[in-house]
């Protein structure tokens, strides 16, 4: 008989005893690497090639080197492309171990597991493309291939994955790991991008003037009704002499489905006038003679009532009126002005205030504040958030942030930016700032053969018409 009929060759438990001697043999003889899974950001639909990637996961997990070619030797070459390194290393690493320790855990975050051109289904087991760091030399490998049956199916199955490694070549993916050891050698490599970035808005200023003796509201006691445009509003002028109040009416829409019609709602002070000793009249005129009821009261100021509201600087990055706040009268029992801002949806900026209350009671100017634009620049930015173009939508992920430079370094870009747009991490924080300026870098010395040019001159290479391999 071929097998030895007293062991059954291949029980559940001769399996399990076997695993659990080759773990404890790793666990004894073996280094913890950190293992980190590749996600496949995009790639191309034509050839499958990986044209984004990114490492954002971390796993620690124990390996017994069986090999360590190239280390012994002179393992740097210089190439065409740069200085690389050949050395290679072989890692095993149990089965077991990964299904039950880091497979479950790959599922559990989804960035890490499955998506459109995300982790393949299998997550039993390592792929090639896949990273170990190795602490001990701070030296990050690549998994090349993944064989797993290494120790040719013992007992009937396979125990151990067989890793073989060369050192990381980086080219521009994402390392996100949360480890700093790992993440800070990245944090200036590839392409990146440098963006000076600014305030996204500039607060507006505005000054206001006085007048005595000047209407300063008008309440509105019935709104009227059967309005079909906007009455005029029709102060009378003082009795005195002086300066005619106007204003203008602002109306809401009332009345059934089939028959609709506007009302007086409120009233705006365009000109509070001057000379008013007593309460005037007002009245709600129409052009067409339809509608009828709308009966306000006139409020008079004697002393110090807002008359104009002078924009002194529009400001911008306005997406919203902002609000205008007024200083307090200095007389008691005085009213303080309540205004409002009309913006621009175009230019974002502050085109005018309208006075909804000019106020009275003042003994010198009012101080009027506009607030700041909802977008002024503001927060922070974190390595591995992802950065917005408000206006392209060009995304790209943050490798560094200086806050006393507002200079912010990112990489992995979907397009290009624009300068002057708005640069935001939604999703992240509440950083908003405008682009100033953009420059486009990459810290590959070889991308260009400006080096070579400026030290062939002197030293290696004849350029000179004298040269007849040269350039003219």
């Amino acid at each position: 008989m071929a097998l030895n009929p007293f062991f059954l060759q291949g029980s559940k438990g001769e399996q399990s005893l076997l695993q659990d001697l080759t773990n404890e043999q790793i666990r004894m003889h073996g280094i913890e690497f950190i293992y980190m899974p590749r996600v496949l950001v995009k790639d191309s639909s034509v050839m499958r090639e990986i044209t984004s990637s990114k490492f954002d996961r971390a796993f620690p997990i124990e390996g017994y080197i069986s090999s360590f070619e190239g280390f012994d030797s002179n393992y740097n070459l210089l190439t065409k492309f740069g200085v690389r390194s050949t050395a290679e290393m072989k890692i095993i690493i149990s089965i077991d171990r990964y299904e039950n320790g880091i497979a479950p855990l790959l599922w559990k975050f989804p960035s890490a597991a499955l998506g459109p051109t995300g982790r393949a289904t299998d997550q039993t087991r390592p792929f090639e493309g896949d990273l170990m760091y190795f602490p001990l030399r701070d030296i990050i490998f690549e998994i090349k291939y993944v064989n797993d049956i290494e120790h040719f199916y013992q007992l009937q199955d396979r125990y151990t994955y067989e890793l073989t490694c060369e050192p990381f070549e980086y080219s521009d993916e994402v390392i996100d790991s949360g480890l700093s050891e790992i993440d800070d050698d990245f944090d200036d490599e590839g392409y990146n991008v440098t963006m000076i970035l600014g305030d996204a808005g500039a607060r507006a200023t505005a000054s206001a003037t006085l007048v005595n003796n000047g209407v300063y509201k008008v309440d509105i006691l019935n709104g009227g009704t059967g309005y079909t445009a906007t009455p005029t509003v029709k102060i009378d002028p003082p009795e005195g002499g002086g300066i005619t109040a106007s204003a203008v009416a602002i109306t809401s829409t009332t009345g059934t489905r089939n028959f609709k019609s506007l009302r007086v709602e409120s009233v705006r002070i365009t000109n509070p006038g001057a000379g008013y000793t007593t309460i005037p009249n007002v009245q709600f005129l129409t052009e067409d003679g339809k509608g009828s009821g709308a009966v306000g009261l006139v409020g008079v100021g004697t002393t110090g009532v807002i008359n104009s509201v002078t924009v002194n600087f529009k400001g911008q990055g306005y997406y919203e009126a902002p609000l205008i706040t007024v200083s307090e009268p200095g007389l008691p029992g005085g009213v303080t002005g309540i205004l409002t801002a009309k913006y621009n949806t175009t230019t974002n900026q502050i085109d005018e205030i309208e006075i909804i209350n000019a106020g009275f009671g003042y003994t010198a100017t009012p101080t009027i504040t506009v607030a700041a634009a909802s977008s002024i620049g503001s927060g922070t930015f974190s390595y591995g958030e992802i950065i917005t173009g408000e206006s392209t939508l060009t995304t790209a992920f943050v490798t560094k942030w200086d806050t006393t430079t507002n200079t912010l370094l990112a990489r992995n870009l979907s397009g290009d930016f624009g300068v002057g747009e708005q640069i935001t991490n939604v999703g992240y924080g509440t950083a908003v700032y405008t682009l100033d300026s953009i420059e486009y870098s990459d810290d590959d010395a070889f991308e260009t053969g400006d080096e070579i040019q400026t030290l062939s001159t002197t030293s290696i290479l004849d350029f000179t018409e004298k040269n007849p391999f040269g350039e003219v």
